[in-house]
C-alpha cells in the first residue's frame, strides 16, 4: 500500500475532512492535471491537509501568539517558551470564558470552551494573551511594573486585546487584497511558475 494510500485509508476511518474548506472535483481535476499526478493522488492530499487543519480553531491569532512566543524567548532562561492554546471538556461549565495560566520560563496555557463561536473566541484569545503580554512581557521590559497572576490587570489586558483584533481587522479589511488569488487557476499558474524556476 502506497503512503498516499495508507492516509487517504486513515482519513476515511477517522472522518478528517473540514466543513469550512472544501476543494470542488473540477479543483482536484484541475491539480491533477497541472502537476501531472492522479486525481486518487491530489484527493489523498486534500483529506490529508485537511486532517492536519482540522484543528485551526485553536490557532486563531496564530501570528500574535507566534511573535508573543517568540519575544519572551529573548528573555534568559525563556530559550523554549510556548503559548499552548486548547479546550476544554465540551460538558464543562465554563462556556463563553476563557482562562490562562502562566508557568514563567516554561510555558502559558490558554483554555477554551470548545463551544465557542469562532468572533467570542478571538476576542477571549486576544484578552488572554493581553493578560499574558502583561505578566510575562511588560515585567522583564519595564523593571519598575510588577505584575504577576494575582494582579488587577483589567482594563489593560482588555485594551491590548482590542489592538490585537483591530490590528487583524485592519489586516483583513485594508491589506489582504494585494495577497489574494482571483481564481483557483491563478494560484495554479502561480505555483506553474514556481515549480518551472527548480
Amino acid at each position: 500500500m502506497s503512503i498516499m494510500s495508507a492516509w487517504e485509508s486513515r482519513c476515511k476511518q477517522r472522518g478528517c475532512l473540514m466543513v469550512d474548506f472544501s476543494v470542488s472535483e473540477e479543483t482536484i481535476a484541475k491539480i491533477s492535471e497541472q502537476f501531472s499526478v492522479s486525481q486518487k493522488t491530489v484527493t489523498a492530499l486534500y483529506a490529508f491537509f485537511n486532517d492536519i487543519t482540522k484543528d485551526i480553531k485553536g490557532q486563531y491569532l496564530a501570528h500574535i501568539i507566534r511573535t508573543t512566543e517568540e519575544k519572551l524567548r529573548l528573555f534568559p532562561g525563556n530559550e523554549m517558551f510556548q503559548i499552548i492554546c486548547s479546550a476544554v471538556d465540551a460538558q464543562g461549565k465554563r462556556f463563553g470564558i476563557a482562562s490562562v495560566h502562566y508557568y514563567k520560563g516554561r510555558y502559558s496555557s490558554i483554555f477554551y470552551h470548545p463551544q465557542t463561536n469562532d468572533k467570542q473566541l478571538r476576542i477571549m484569545l486576544a484578552h488572554e494573551l493581553g493578560y499574558l503580554f502583561l505578566i510575562a512581557y511588560l515585567n522583564e521590559i519595564q523593571k519598575t511594573t510588577e505584575y504577576n497572576e494575582e494582579s488587577a490587570t483589567e482594563p489593560l489586558s482588555t485594551i491590548l486585546g482590542v489592538f490585537t483584533i483591530l490590528d487583524k481587522n485592519d489586516f483583513y479589511h485594508n491589506k489582504i487584497g494585494p495577497f489574494k488569488h482571483m481564481s483557483v487557476q491563478e494560484v495554479l499558474d502561480d505555483f506553474g511558475r514556481l515549480c518551472s524556476l527548480k
